[in-house]
């Protein structure tokens, strides 16, 4: 509470929230996170604060600073507006108790609405260039902007393209709870109804500005990304300069610079004759404009009403297209596009000529992007806010299918991100919205993960912290530091703060399944068994005992977070381990966390389409002094090639190949001692470990004690292995425990023959003669290798169709609690398939 501010704040605002009612007439605005009093909340509370039947309303902007701010002046001696900063008690208080809210962007991540609040957003733009998942660079960049869009009753939009475009690109199509309006954007009221007089007569105690002459607004847009905005001050200083320079006889020169920009110049001497500040209203500065020059900027839609001359100044076009990306092709545009300055000035001089040219694409785009902006788009809105008149404008985009929640784990590389990626790229969308709550901050690994998921799947980024008091954080960390193993300290689990931060994060989504797919983060355990959802499930990918007592460095890995885990099991509707054999070991071994009724087992499911790409995909190799290479990276510099590359197999040698995390249940070290042994009698073998992990450096120091250094290949991780391992021999696999292992069957798929450790995971796998279990001991691998080097492996086909087929009905059955036919015995031991039966 003393170091944090920002850890006071949340409990200050939980305070207010829980123990504060919402006042009925009471509205909270907010423009651009309390920067200035502008946009759609600003033609709203205009319109409702001069509206005698709104008379008994009391009016609350969220406002950082009113000095010098001309519209907040002339509201400064109404007894029914207030302004508050963003973030201080009053803007919390207010936060958690006026009925009505409305934001053109985003309250902090704290917020979250409560039941009789009413949340507006306005948002603030028809989108010529990308938003949300659609923005090119990093991976929920949008992620506070769709958790506000999931609280809010009401999405306003100017026509039928940017409420798609908002819905699509923040993944809400199916299961926002909320009403989309589009009837118009209550902004462009501001430019229509403007007093012209008025605004050229404030514009001129703000700038240097002469009454006679016409205007010329620039308006560029910002660049970079939502939370990395470029600073482009030095680009923008010598533009203005060379138009100022240039400029027509009978015109002055503005500048208007987006929000996010502002920061950057508005202190810039140079640029403070022409620069407009930053809380003046753009749609009612562009009621004076006479020619707009812009690039990317949505301002230009809103400017299409005046009928007046628009010149696009693109002259990073490539490079903004490549970086960020455009939803409208720019030759249709309703203006010229001008690369340089030089052409911008022949434009501004030739404005009035230009005009007729592009006549038919300012109409069409009036037509298509304008068709309410009428003058009465606020009264129109507001009557659907405030009086619930709704129009034939207003619809929803909730569907009848189930929604699923699912936690996969981070996206690491192991093999639940891939029985993660598989299942979500098997199931039928037509009859369920997925949707995947994952971590805010992705590196290169998980972010090529996350990209590998099914585009129907929706994707959420959790942002901020809980909102919590005092006691509850306090038993929180106490649980997660203690956990639950003593029954007593159930009775003490804050259910009400997990249940809060479910509905802070998705709103008014409801979930009709939810699913801890990881099973190994008490976090999302904890959220996942205590929220309201209808139906709760937690995987198992492993025998967990054995995980619960795996060490790494000398210390437990998974210890104290299934302290936690294991004890809230029961909470759980079911408990899915991913084979009948690990099902059973588990219950066995947890039986006093796991009731035997939620015990189940879904076998995980597999892509076998991508995994024949991926053998088929020719991939770069190289040949030097006979010999192929893989290439893994490649530079060329002054001439010269560097590159990295892993041996490929050599005719006449005998090539075993391991897949998996270097870690200890993986137990590379056993192989590798094994395979020495081999090696001594067949100097012909070579083996190749396809992964990275912990003891990676302790493995290769072990191939150099036993000298097979010069016939072990490590080559990390790759993003395409199984071109390698379809050119092996024989993959092998020497694990302690597993699940049910995804890359034996991946290597079935691929068609190779298989040896393995006989643990219960790999068991359920290979029992039926598709490969090789042998004892799980340096004893037993050496044996295996000696059968497949005499040839006496035995392998069997194996029908993967099948197989998924039956892995997505044991899904749909015990996790979704569909009722699912299932094939008889008989009829599966045609096909000639394994399956691991149920009785």
């Amino acid at each position: 509470m003393k170091r944090d501010p920002g850890f006071r704040r949340i409990i200050k605002y939980t305070y207010f929230y829980e123990k504060l009612e919402v006042k009925d007439q009471v509205i909270l605005y907010e423009s651009f996170h309390g920067k200035a009093m502008v946009d759609s909340p600003y033609a709203i509370f205009k319109m409702l604060v001069n509206d005698p039947k709104y008379r008994g309303y009391k009016h609350v902007w969220a406002l950082n600073t009113s000095e010098g701010n001309l519209y907040a002046e002339e509201y400064t001696d109404h007894n029914n507006v207030e302004f508050v900063k963003v973030h201080s008690d009053k803007y919390l208080k207010y936060l958690a108790s006026a009925k009505y809210l409305i934001n053109n962007t985003t309250f902090p991540p704290y917020f979250q609405k409560k039941a009789g609040q009413i949340y507006v957003n306005t948002w603030h733009g028809t989108p010529l260039k990308t938003l949300g998942k659609d923005m090119k660079g990093g991976l929920g960049q949008h992620k506070n902007i769709q958790r506000n869009f999931a609280h809010t009753d009401y999405l306003i939009n100017p026509n039928i393209y940017t409420a798609d475009k908002l819905v699509e690109s923040h993944d809400l199509a199916g299961i926002y709870n909320g009403t989309i309006i589009h009837e118009g954007y209550p902004r462009v009221d501001l430019t229509l109804n403007a007093n012209r007089d008025e605004i050229r007569n404030k514009m001129a105690r703000l700038v240097t500005i002469d009454k006679t002459k016409k205007i010329i607004l620039y308006a560029p847009t910002w660049r970079g990304e939502v939370n990395s905005v470029s600073n482009t001050k030095d680009e923008i200083q010598q533009i203005i300069k060379e138009l100022y320079q240039k400029i027509p006889d009978g015109y002055q020169l503005l500048l208007k610079v987006h929000t996010l920009m502002y920061k950057h110049i508005k202190n810039d001497k140079r640029l403070e004759e022409v620069c407009i500040p930053d809380w003046v209203d753009t749609n009612e500065l562009l009621s004076v404009v006479d020619i707009l020059i812009t690039d990317y900027s949505s301002i230009f839609f809103d400017y299409l009403v005046t009928k007046k001359p628009i010149i696009f100044f693109m002259y990073d076009r490539e490079i903004y297209e490549t970086e960020r990306g455009l939803y409208i092709r720019l030759d249709q545009l309703p203006g010229p596009i001008c690369k340089d300055i030089e052409e911008v000035i022949d434009c501004m001089k030739n404005a009035e000529i230009h005009l007729p040219f592009y006549e038919d694409k300012y109409q069409k785009y009036i037509k298509e992007f304008c068709p309410y902006d009428d003058g009465h788009a606020t009264e129109r809105n507001v009557e659907i806010i405030f009086q619930e008149k709704h129009t034939k404008n207003c619809f929803r985009v909730r569907n009848e299918k189930r929604n699923i929640l699912l936690y996969c784990g981070g996206f690491l590389n192991n093999g639940i991100t891939t029985s993660a990626i598989n299942l979500l790229n098997n199931l039928d969308y037509s009859k369920y919205n997925l949707v995947v709550m994952d971590k805010s901050n992705y590196d290169a690994t998980s972010t090529e993960n996350m990209n590998k998921l099914n585009p129907m799947v929706k994707k959420f980024f959790r942002v901020g912290s809980m909102n919590t008091t005092i006691i509850e954080s306090y038993k929180h960390n106490y649980l997660i530091n203690k956990g639950l193993k003593n029954e007593s300290l159930h009775k003490f689990i804050p259910r009400t703060l997990y249940n809060r931060e479910v509905h802070r994060l998705f709103g008014d989504i409801e979930f009709d399944i939810v699913i801890d797919f990881s099973g190994y983060v008490p976090f999302w355990s904890l959220l996942f068994a205590f929220g309201n959802f209808k139906r709760k499930v937690i995987y198992q990918h492993n025998d967990m005992q054995a995980e619960y007592d795996k060490k790494i460095n000398k210390k437990y890995k998974h210890r104290s977070n299934m302290n936690l885990i294991f004890p809230i099991y029961k909470y759980f509707d079911k408990i899915i381990s991913v084979a009948e054999h690990t099902r059973d070991v588990n219950k066995a071994n947890l039986q006093k966390y796991i009731p035997s009724e939620k015990a189940a087992y879904v076998h995980n499911c597999i892509d076998p389409e991508k995994v024949q790409s991926l053998v088929e995909e020719k991939s770069e190799l190289l040949r030097v002094s006979h010999q192929q290479y893989l290439v893994m990276n490649n530079t060329t510099q002054n001439g010269i090639l560097k590159f990295k590359g892993i041996m490929m197999p050599e005719e006449g040698k005998v090539h075993f190949v391991n897949m998996g995390r270097l870690s200890p249940e993986k137990d590379q070290k056993k192989l590798i001692i094994a395979f020495s042994k081999i090696a001594e009698v067949h100097d012909y073998v070579r083996l190749y470990i396809i992964g990275e992990g912990v003891l990676e450096h302790e493995l290769k120091k072990l191939t150099i004690q036993l000298g097979v250094q010069d016939k072990v290949y490590f080559t990390g991780q790759l993003s395409n292995p199984f071109q390698l391992i379809s050119t092996c021999d024989c993959f092998i696999l020497s694990s302690n425990h597993e699940g049910q292992p995804m890359v034996l069957l991946e290597a079935l798929i691929v068609g190779i023959p298989i040896i393995s450790t006989d643990i219960p995971g790999s068991r359920s796998i290979l029992q039926n003669g598709y490969g090789e279990l042998v004892e799980n001991s340096v004893d037993g691998l050496v044996l295996g290798m000696e059968k497949y080097l005499m040839n006496q492996l035995l392998t069997r086909e194996f029908d993967y169709r099948t197989y998924n087929r039956e892995a997505l009905g044991m899904f749909y059955r015990e996790v979704c609690g569909e009722e699912v036919e299932k094939n008889s015995v008989l009829q599966e031991t045609k096909l000639g398939i394994y399956l691991d039966h149920t009785s």
